[in-house]
Parts: structure tokens; sequence; C-alpha cells
């Protein structure tokens, strides 16, 4: 996997991330980031993910804020992805995982923390005990 973080990796559609709301998808977390993830209905682009990420307004009122937040989760997840598991065969596409990564903090964390616990939330994921 590459370093960079493609357009087409982001999750952009409401209904899918409607759906990781809803039941059924399982998440694993590690304080101050939630990971929640399930297999994707439709499987678009060549990526095995396609990420997203939310910081609640309800906590953080100030668009600056979340914006931030979102940046720093972003970056941390660009930096740790290569510890996301390979797909089975390489360049077929089959499954597809779409992933949300929920800020759930009540403060501002610096980067240093968050890269941290994105890389353990990106190992668990990985790993066959958790699933």
């Amino acid at each position: 996997m590459s370093k960079r973080l493609y357009t087409a990796e982001r999750l952009k559609s409401s209904r899918e991330i409607g759906r990781l709301f809803a039941r059924g998808s399982a998440s694993v977390s590690s304080y101050p980031v939630r990971l929640i993830y399930r297999e994707a209905e439709q499987v678009r682009g060549p990526h095995p993910y396609r990420v997203t990420f939310v910081v609640p307004k309800r906590k953080f009122k100030r668009a600056v804020d979340r914006n931030l937040l979102k940046r720093r989760m972003r970056e941390a997840y660009r930096l740790n992805k290569e510890l996301l598991p390979r797909p089975q065969v390489p360049g077929e596409v089959g499954v597809q995982l779409v992933l949300l990564f929920l800020y759930t903090g009540r403060e501002e964390m610096p980067f240093s923390v968050i890269e941290k616990k994105m890389g353990r939330l990106l190992s668990r994921l990985g790993s066959p005990e958790q699933e």
C-alpha cells in the first residue's frame, strides 16, 4: 500500500455511512478513537478499504476544532495504514471494508497520542482474534 490517501479511498456515501451506525457493524475502541467497520454493500474502486472520519458536533461546537481533529486522524491513518491486513489475492477486488473513525474524546488530544491509538486500532483490526 502506498502512503498516500487517495480520493477513491475516502468513504462519501451517506447511505454507506448510515449502515455503519446501524446494527451489524463491528467496532474496536482505543480511547480517544473508535473504529466502526463492516463489509461494503457495493465494491467501489480498486482499494480494499474505504475510510471516513467523524468528530461529533455535540462535543466540539466549533468547526475549526472538528476539522483539526479530523486532519489529525486522517494523517495518523495515512501513516499507519500499512498495518491493515492485505487482501488475499493481490489485484483482485472481492471484499471491501468500510471504516469509520469516530473521535470519542472530550478534549483535543495531541497528534502523537492520536497516531499511537490509530496504530493500535489498525493492528487490532488486522489481528485474527479480534474479528
